[in-house]
């Protein structure tokens, strides 16, 4: 993120004796208050909590950019960024004594072992989805980040968020029943299930530590770190499968290569098995090998590699052939890897890699490359392009009865390979995709359709939308484009086009219909058959909380909506890559009149 050498330098060399302010401007606002680099705004700073502010600057992405800083300078940042935050909840949010049912009716991100994310227990559909009403509002305390997708049971909501605590709130009412406080930024979609006859939820963190929790009360069971380098977390969400957890590594050392006098790099990403009783580990398959070193960078830092490859999707299990399938990143330094942008098979019981396809070859890529650093000392020879499988694999059955692993990728291509071997069944591109283009989060089947989002930014070409693919074929079914609304300054010069239809967060199926949130923050029920809108709702706005928290919807991305029963939940707000920040869980139900 920073944008040169010199640059870094100023950063470090801030006097002890600077106001909190100065600090601010020094060694932050170079990049949080330019548009022209894609960070999270002052304003949606503002609206973190202390403890996530903390966490970031003390042991997370922003650790390099407090190098050198006293924890009496820390904490005037920390003063100064948290001094207007109104985060307090009344007793009149909680409801303790409301029951707690455990049952899932979402049991985790991808809704069943395929990650189809098509919800079969809720009756909306295209005959009813049109009277959808807005039940109740929750804020989301201390957070402008709102990534995680929340298990549900019959009558409760289990919400993991970045403000160090998950919630459980009641789906009639909006209030809460129980509160489980973490030592970090709770970062993982949440996981309800049974293990040893005990309901369980599980959540993973910033700092790459699952928790697993009693559902019934919010008490933590066990605590295990499945760290695997000083910059490992955890992104996808942990799944658990015959009592046992399997639990996704990815990194953030790319943006700390954005610092030249960091010896780039030797993180990687890996997916861990942990005993569902215990937390112990089981065996550990990492994505890279021991990295070694290879040549000083062009200010005469050590360099290393090969590096990255995180895995940043939350697993698809595929119990008929004893295997689960993730998808892999780019890999962080030189010289790429046969495991970057990739699928990977990997056997249940011991971890081993029975197949994997790799997509883009050589792509190498990190923050001190493009706009963010142009190009300074630690950017890979390969310099990119940065085209991920964020989106998890999805498991699916063609009319032929051929098991098929889809995946979207950052490309904005889309792939069915063959569950047995990893081989090309049909591949479709859709745009050419971006670092932050093409598909971000996920996709979902409803029947014989996969419903595909793209994001691509206002780059040459850019198709940004939702879209229908056969799943048999590949076939484009239909397509909702993305509208810039940019036709009268023409689509690359106006500056407020650039973000508003772009749709990055992982759709959801539910009867014949998809849902789609777009960066906008407009959400939609689209039909499969025909791809026709059927409903929308404006979420990025300011609105009243059932727990009085200050609260407004902003840009929906990452987990996208949630379907149970009648209702139907989109969380609103995130503030990565410049985006509009919110903390808004809304619950919509069907009109029953």
């Amino acid at each position: 993120m920073i944008r040169s050498l010199a640059l870094f330098a100023i950063f470090l060399c801030v006097s002890a004796l600077a106001s909190p302010e100065s600090t601010y401007q020094t060694r932050c606002g170079n990049c949080h208050d330019n548009p022209a680099i894609e960070s999270p705004t002052r304003e949606n700073i503002e609206q973190m909590g202390r403890s996530r502010l903390k966490f970031s600057l003390t042991e997370g992405k922003m650790a390099i950019y407090t190098a050198g800083m006293s924890d009496e300078e820390i904490n005037g940042l920390l003063d100064l960024l948290a001094a207007n935050q109104e985060q307090t909840i009344d007793e009149d949010g909680y409801c303790k004594d409301r029951p707690i049912s455990t049952e899932p009716i979402i049991s985790h991100w991808g809704l069943d072992n395929n990650n189809t994310r098509y919800q079969s227990r809720s009756n909306v559909d295209s005959s009813n989805v049109g009277s959808l009403k807005l039940k109740w509002v929750f804020g989301i305390p201390e957070t402008a980040e709102v990534r995680s997708y929340p298990a549900v049971s019959t009558d409760t909501i289990f919400l993991p968020t970045t403000a160090n605590q998950m919630f459980a709130i009641d789906r009639d009412l909006g209030c809460i029943k129980w509160v489980y406080k973490s030592d970090a930024p709770l970062r993982t979609s949440a996981f309800l299930s049974t293990i040893n006859d005990m309901a369980v939820v599980a959540v993973a963190d910033s700092s790459s530590s699952v928790h697993l929790l009693d559902a019934t009360n919010g008490t933590k069971i066990w605590e295990t770190s499945v760290s695997i380098h000083p910059f490992s977390m955890t992104t996808g969400s942990p799944v658990i499968h015959a009592s046992d957890l399997y639990v996704p590594i990815s990194s953030f050392e790319i943006v700390v290569a954005a610092n030249p006098e960091h010896q780039c790099c030797t993180s990687h990403g890996a997916v861990a098995r942990l005993d569902g009783m215990t937390g112990d580990s089981k065996w550990l398959t990492r994505t890279v090998g021991p990295p070694e070193k290879t040549k000083p960078n062009k200010v005469g830092t050590q360099m290393w590699g090969p590096s990255g490859a995180p895995v940043w999707t939350s697993p698809a299990i595929d119990p008929k052939r004893n295997q689960l399938y993730v998808g892999t990143g780019e890999n962080t330094s030189s010289p790429a890897s046969d495991m970057s942008d990739a699928i990977l098979a990997l056997d249940l019981d011991d971890g081993t890699i029975n197949w994997l396809f790799q997509a883009t070859p050589k792509d190498a890529f990190n923050m001190a490359c493009g706009r963010w650093g142009d190009g300074n000392a630690n950017c890979p020879e390969e310099k990119g392009p940065d085209f991920d499988f964020g989106g998890s694999p999805v498991i699916v059955t063609d009319s032929k009865g051929q098991d098929l692993v889809l995946a979207g990728q950052k490309s904005g291509d889309v792939w069915a390979l063959n569950a047995d071997n990893g081989e090309i069944v049909w591949h479709r591109r859709l745009s050419p995709g971006s670092a932050l283009g093409g598909v971000h989060w996920g996709t979902a089947v409803v029947g014989n359709v996969l419903v595909v989002p793209i994001a691509d930014p206002p780059v040459q070409n850019a198709n940004p939308g939702v879209y229908g693919l056969d799943i048999d074929t590949g076939e484009l079914l239909w397509e909702q484009k993305g509208n810039y609304h940019c036709e009268e300054a023409g689509f690359f010069s106006k500056a407020d086009c650039e973000r508003p239809h772009r749709f990055s967060a992982a759709t959801s199926g539910v009867g014949d219909i998809a849902f789609a949130g777009s960066l906008k923050g407009s959400v939609y029920a689209i039909r499969v058959t025909d791809g026709e809108i059927l409903w929308e709702f404006e979420t990025n706005q300011k609105f009243d909380s059932v727990n009085k928290i200050k609260t407004k919807g902003g840009s929906i991305d990452n987990p996208g909506v949630a379907i149970a029963g009648s209702q139907v939940m989109v969380l609103s707000g995130y503030a990565l890559f410049g985006q509009d920040g919110g903390n808004a869980l809304l619950m919509f139900e069907l009109d029953d009149s």
